[in-house]
Parts: C-alpha cells; structure tokens; sequence
C-alpha cells in the first residue's frame, strides 16, 4: 500500500520536521522553501497570523510553480495571548519555558494548499492545546544547554527531549510538531492530488 500522486507536490518550507512529517507517509514531493516576511501585525490574531503567513509562503512558490500542487504552512506557540517566538538565545529559552512551565498553551498551525493551473486555493488552521509539568531549575538548565530550543516555537521540541515536559496533549500531535497531517492528507485527497492503492 502506497499513497501516490501523479502531479508534482511541493513542500514551500526548509523546516526538517515538516520534511519528516510528510516523509512518514511515503509520498513523494520537492522541497521549495518560500522566503517571506513573517513579521506579526498589529493586533492579528493567532489564527490570522498563522492563516496569512502559510497563504503567503504557499503563494510564493505557486507562482513560480504553477502546474504543482504547493503546501505551505507557519506553526505558533501562544499563551497569554502572547505569541513565542524561536528563542535567539538561553536567556529568551528559559524565559519562555518559566512560561510555559506547569501551564497549559495552545500551538496553532496554518497550512495552505494551492494550484494555480487548476485555481484551487485551501487553508486551514488547526489548534492544540498542550500541558507542560512543572520544569525544575536543573531540568531547566539541561534543556537550555543543549541545541534543541533554538529553532523551536516556544523554545521546545515535543519530539525530542522537550517531550519530557509534556503532562498531555489535545488535539493534534503533529501540529504541536508543526504540520496537521491527518489534516493535510485529507485535503490533498479531497482535491485528488494524492490517491491511496
């Protein structure tokens, strides 16, 4: 069994864990990365903001690319109404899990799907609420030490050893990762750009 696609599918992102996610299912796409401003606007909205910025990073490559089916996707870590960033430094990374520590925060992802030839043009957002344990202060230390905080929203990667201060999720494990994929695979199939055999 094999999901096959008879059209070019192409990822508009350079993140390794969007690769990976959609790696897992065996399909068979290109790696595009869009280069776009993903500064915040004033008084957007997480949803919005995740909604805009995949509609513009898919946008740009489809423009260039317009026979191929294009994905495009942004990922978010909010709470308190507050957007975190990718942490620049261990100063910022422990900020944000002092946060995040022993509190519950939500991940947003935004993903768009367009294909200019066929005027198709879909996206999503989809949100996960995740629970973090208390951090102590030598859990602390040992996360920010080591190099996995630093291209992560919200300073932590759910599937590396920030795992470890996970108490629950809700909602889509992927997502926290940053790609909906039961979501995505759902939408390529409803436009018949993937097939399953």
């Amino acid at each position: 069994m094999s999901i096959t696609s008879n059209v070019s599918i192409i990822l508009a992102s350079a993140s390794p864990r969007r690769r990976k996610i959609i790696q897992s299912t065996g399909l068979n796409f290109k790696i595009i990365p869009a280069h776009v401003n993903e500064d915040y606007l004033t008084g957007e909205s997480p949803s919005r903001h995740v909604r805009r910025l995949s509609y513009n990073k898919a946008m740009a490559v489809a423009e260039k690319y317009q026979h191929a089916w294009v994905l495009g996707a942004d990922t978010i870590v909010v709470i308190d109404g507050f957007i975190l960033g990718k942490p620049a430094n261990k100063t910022q990374a422990k900020q944000m899990l002092n946060r995040l520590s022993g509190r519950e925060h939500k991940v947003f992802t935004g993903f768009t799907i367009i294909h200019i030839g066929l005027d198709v043009r879909k996206t999503k957002v989809i949100q996960s609420a995740v629970r973090f344990k208390k951090i102590s202060p030598d859990e602390m230390n040992w996360y920010i030490n080591c190099n996995e905080p630093y291209d992560k929203a919200g300073g932590y990667a759910i599937q590396g050893k920030g795992s470890y201060f996970i108490q629950s999720i809700r909602g889509s494990y992927t997502n926290v990762i940053g790609l909906p994929l039961c979501e995505v695979v759902e939408t390529l199939k409803e436009f018949k750009a993937i097939k399953f055999c």
